[in-house]
């Protein structure tokens, strides 16, 4: 086996030669000087950089918002007028009722608990019907009962009574034909006063009832 020669031979690799010391002088100094001198430019030149580039403008303040509506009430619409076909009204409020007392009969209207608007009085005694609606002249003075039927109108003269609370009657005879026409008008009749609202009263059997109590 053959060594190998430590030699320079041709062709054969050559180790480089291992460093030496640092060299002392002018050489050293001027190693020093480019590395302590290279810090400092290297941080200028950060700082000039960050110095170029511009701060970021402020966003934009948002748009004002727009005003806020104002409510304002709205005015309630106008109640439609009133049919001028006082069959197509409503009826008041109530029920009848029909009782016999020491004077013969008697059929009121009106809603139950309270005082009747209207009622129909059969007096066997003088033999009169007295038709009475809630509601008053002007002290001393007297006027008309007006009562729309289907089949007719008929007004009657009309004064205060002595009741309370107060009412407005108006005497009938039994045989009159418009209290036929009162009972068999369509669904309803009419009756009228002035200075008070027209009552709407259905004809039920217990008006009809009343007036066949004075024909007898």
């Amino acid at each position: 086996m053959r060594a190998f020669s430590t030699g320079r031979r041709s062709g054969a690799f050559e180790l480089p030669p291992a460093p030496g010391p640092l060299p002392s002088g002018a050489g050293a100094f001027t190693v020093a000087v480019m590395v302590r001198a290279s810090f400092p430019v290297s941080v200028l030149a950060v700082f000039l950089l960050a110095g170029c580039v511009s701060a970021p403008e402020p966003a934009p303040a948002p748009p004002p918002s727009p005003p806020r509506p104002v409510s304002r009430p709205v005015a309630p619409p106008p109640a439609p007028p009133s049919s001028p076909n006082w069959e197509d009204w409503k009826a008041t409020p109530g029920d009848w009722a029909y009782r016999r007392d020491a004077r013969g009969s008697v059929a009121l209207f009106g809603v139950p608990g309270t005082n009747a608007v209207f009622l129909a009085r059969c007096d066997t005694a003088r033999a009169r019907i007295y038709l009475s609606r809630g509601g008053n002249f002007a002290a001393g003075e007297t006027g008309q009962m007006t009562i729309k039927a289907s089949s007719a109108t008929k007004s009657y003269a009309a004064m205060n009574s002595d009741a309370t609370p107060p009412y407005v009657a108006a005497e009938v005879l039994p045989s009159d034909p418009h209290l036929d026409a009162m009972a068999y008008s369509r669904g309803k009749f009419i009756v009228s006063i002035k200075g008070a609202a027209d009552l709407v009263v259905p004809t039920w059997a217990e008006f009809a009832r009343v007036v066949e109590d004075c024909r007898g």
